[in-house]
């Protein structure tokens, strides 16, 4: 399948999508919202809540009875799970404000998961009710006969049984997900298994866009010669991950900062206790994959980070508890000669991904500074390379050092680019999020 076969049939399913919602059914839309957050809870951007407010109001406008928006806030940010409610007020200000016509008929209302889908039957035309914070990935891994028990399908069912034309709309952010290339991912299972149940699934407008840069993002990394992913955090999956790309790829060079250490603290000091905020750092890995992960750090093409690498648990537990200090953002930072040897390494590359933030943003001054300088570096010395940030914290970073990207997604997961670099030749492995809403 060919790029353009690709988009073809993207175009195709929205179009699909397009013509039936034109019959009134009613709607269960699956949001992954994910803004960019402070780390104190506010939004710094409204960019994506603009984005799934413009797909609600074009399924209303369409002719949508009734929809009910499954909506998760999660990363970026070091706090997770988030409410909905400050997503939901911003929601309605713009509705308010922006569009008053159709703020009396139709506004979010906020709820919590249980009662948002128990009112989707009830709802009147246009409304819309914004369920909390759902976390659709554990009930998506389940096998297929565990998902017919959960709410979402017990509900769709009911209401099709009782008459009413229903349907799925894809409008999660694919990038917000992992796709790391296995069968049942939170992006696309549920979605297949409406399918096989003779529920007609769409893809948003949000969802094709994005899917369709991911088909071109990968392009460019098929295209360039050299491409550089650098690694300031994320978890072990992410990194090993990359790893799995770098052995296949011989134009794959790693930038590798100086978290990658911290994934053996829970394994090795499970009774040590970091917070509710910073515990999902720190997993508990079996030996295999703690002998895998070690085993990257003196390969070719691995670039370490010359300041504040400390290659052993004892050594990062003592230096965070020495300094009182957050032991995430203790050792997660470059200094000035990792800048210097980083941008040596970039020499040359097509592409920069970043993955990651490394500095706290309430302390800029002590490591951010210096991302900025490599970021700017880079730039001076490569007028034609081009920077895609992967992930949330990423574009926090990014943002928060007044530097643009030149590929922008809304949180680009390396998970996600896993399986669409492997095979080139197979544009459906590239965007396995797709492949249930195209082929109908």
């Amino acid at each position: 399948m060919s790029l353009h076969q690709f988009l073809d049939q993207l175009e195709q399913a929205w179009k699909t999508g397009y013509e039936f919602i034109k019959g009134s059914p009613v709607i269960l839309k699956r949001t992954d919202i994910n803004s960019v957050m402070s780390h104190s809870g506010k939004i710094l951007n409204e960019r994506r809540i603009r984005e799934t407010l413009a797909t609600t109001i074009e399924l209303r406008e369409l002719g949508a009875a009734a929809i009910t928006d499954a909506s998760h806030q999660s990363r970026p940010g070091r706090a997770d799970f988030y409410p909905t409610l400050e997503h939901t007020r911003i929601l309605n200000s713009i509705l308010e404000i922006e569009f008053p016509d159709k703020y009396d008929e139709w506004e979010y209302v906020f709820s919590d998961s249980a009662w948002g889908f128990s009112q989707l039957e009830y709802l009147t035309r246009g409304q819309n009710v914004m369920s909390n914070n759902i976390r659709f990935a554990p009930w998506e891994l389940n096998v297929p006969a565990q998902l017919y028990d959960i709410p979402p399908v017990r509900l769709v069912e009911k209401l099709r049984d009782a008459g009413h034309r229903v349907c799925y709309v894809q409008d999660a952010f694919p990038s917000a997900h992992r796709g790391g290339g296995q069968k049942d991912t939170s992006m696309y299972a549920l979605p297949n298994f409406f399918n096989r149940r003779g529920i007609p699934v769409f893809p948003s407008r949000n969802f094709a866009e994005e899917m369709i840069k991911f088909a071109e993002l990968n392009e460019l990394i098929h295209s360039s010669k050299k491409v550089i992913v650098a690694l300031f955090g994320g978890k072990v999956t992410d990194y090993l991950d990359v790893f799995s790309l770098y052995e296949r790829h011989k134009h794959i060079e790693i930038l590798a900062g100086s978290l990658l250490s911290m994934v053996f603290l829970k394994s090795q000091h499970p009774t040590l206790s970091f917070g509710v905020n910073d515990e999902r750092f720190f997993q508990d890995i079996g030996e295999e994959e703690l002998r895998q992960f070690k085993q990257h750090f003196n390969k070719e093409r691995v670039h370490l980070a010359k300041d504040l690498i400390i290659t052993t648990p004892d050594e990062i537990v003592t230096k965070s508890l020495n300094a009182k200090a957050k032991i995430r953002y203790e050792v997660q930072g470059i200094g000035p000669e990792t800048v210097q040897s980083y941008a040596e390494a970039v020499k040359g590359a097509q592409l920069l991904m970043v993955n990651g933030c490394p500095f706290n943003i309430r302390r800029f001054e002590t490591f951010g500074k210096y991302f900025k300088e490599f970021l700017t570096l880079v730039r001076n010395q490569n007028g034609s390379l081009k920077l895609y940030e992967c992930g949330g914290d990423a574009i926090t970073a990014i943002k928060y050092c007044g530097i643009k990207t030149d590929i922008s997604s809304t949180a680009g997961k390396l998970g996600l680019l896993a399986p669409m670099i492997e095979d080139k030749s197979d544009l459906e492995k590239y965007a396995p999020a797709v492949v249930p809403l195209i082929q109908r």
